[in-house]
């Protein structure tokens, strides 16, 4: 069974031949080199894409199971493709900064706050806001991410463990709603 290539990731634009075309979240024109890839079309020919980046230094491509789609990740910003068309399907996210398998062929993105997760068919979802500035050691295990949450507060700059379940999108631990349970300070009398 032969596999045919259906994009390729190049180390810079092309110097010859057609016009890249530039994929950004809003259609606007983009003129400096981002995440360059030649997609093949089902109909043997081929484009040049120039995705416009994100923050990070996260670059990949990702076949999805269920669909004909594909994730491109560009310095942190997903784009969820179809290498037949020039135009993103969805954009989202810029500051994406690891990702990670899951249960149920799901993939975890890494951001600063928050993490999403893509479905095998390219849909995806956000978790609750679980950090206020950072997340560090993530592990995923079947359908549990646990990792840890930075805290910038001024009594306590710590990192606070969390875990997250995929399935019952139930998180427990995190820095972000801390202090949701304690009184506020102008109810104290």
């Amino acid at each position: 069974m032969t596999t045919e290539r259906r994009y390729e990731i190049l180390n810079a634009l092309p110097t010859y031949g057609p016009m890249y075309v530039p994929v950004t979240d809003n259609g606007e024109p983009f003129y400096s080199e981002g995440f360059p890839v030649r997609f093949y079309r089902t109909d043997g020919t081929e484009w040049v894409a120039n995705f416009q980046p994100g923050w990070t230094d996260l670059k990949q491509i990702i076949e999805l199971d269920k669909t004909q789609n594909l994730l491109v990740i560009a310095c942190g910003t997903c784009y969820i493709m179809n290498p037949n068309d020039t135009k993103p399907i969805q954009v989202f996210g810029v500051g994406y900064s690891d990702i990670f398998s899951a249960s149920n062929d799901r993939l975890v993105l890494q951001d600063q706050t928050d993490l999403t997760i893509i479905e095998p068919d390219g849909s995806h979802w956000d978790t609750e806001r679980i950090s206020w500035d950072g997340l560090a050691e993530i592990k995923v295990e079947n359908n549990l991410v646990s990792g840890l949450a930075y805290n910038p507060m001024h009594d306590s700059d710590e990192w606070v463990e969390f875990k997250y379940d995929l399935d019952t999108k139930i998180l427990t631990g995190g820095s972000y709603y801390s202090f949701e349970n304690k009184k506020p300070w102008w109810k104290i009398w």
